[in-house]
């Protein structure tokens, strides 16, 4: 049972024996940041975006790293998992949205976090995020999410 919020997300979802979404090619100038300590997650979750043809991808293992490289890698989105070893997930949203550059300050910002964390929808929310993933990551909703954001169809 999935317990995050569909409103949040804005986008329904395919359902699984429906056809697959179909978003064309992806923009060669759409990058994507995604932060994750789990090696394995985050060298999945890029094989994932690759599959669905976003290959202009950059992976920080931590927090630290992500803000190191955010200014020059400049992202069109952000994936943070929201437990990191050297901050939360949170509190890398907050120093990225404080610290850096207007072009990487206002980058939409995705969570990946547990099903299993009650109010997991409010509180990304409240911390500007422009929505969240549960852990795996399903490539059918990943895909929804950026094609919203390819379009501009997040209000």
């Amino acid at each position: 049972m999935q317990i995050h919020s569909q409103a949040m997300l804005r986008c329904p979802l395919p359902q699984e024996d429906g056809p697959e979404l179909a978003l064309g090619p992806a923009p060669a100038n759409f990058r994507i940041l995604i932060v994750n300590e789990d090696m394995r997650s985050a060298d999945s979750l890029k094989r994932t975006l690759q599959d669905l043809g976003y290959f202009t991808t950059f992976t920080a293992y931590s927090a630290r790293r992500a803000l190191a490289v955010a200014e020059d890698f400049s992202p069109a989105v952000a994936l943070l998992d929201l437990e990191l070893p050297d901050m939360t997930g949170y509190q890398l949203a907050h120093r990225l949205r404080s610290h850096l550059s207007d072009c990487v300050r206002h980058v939409p910002l995705l969570a990946i976090a547990e099903v299993s964390v009650y109010g997991t929808a409010e509180l990304t929310r409240a911390a500007g995020f422009m929505g969240w993933l549960p852990k795996p990551v399903q490539p059918k909703e990943l895909n929804a999410l950026l094609a919203q954001l390819q379009t501009g169809a997040w209000s």
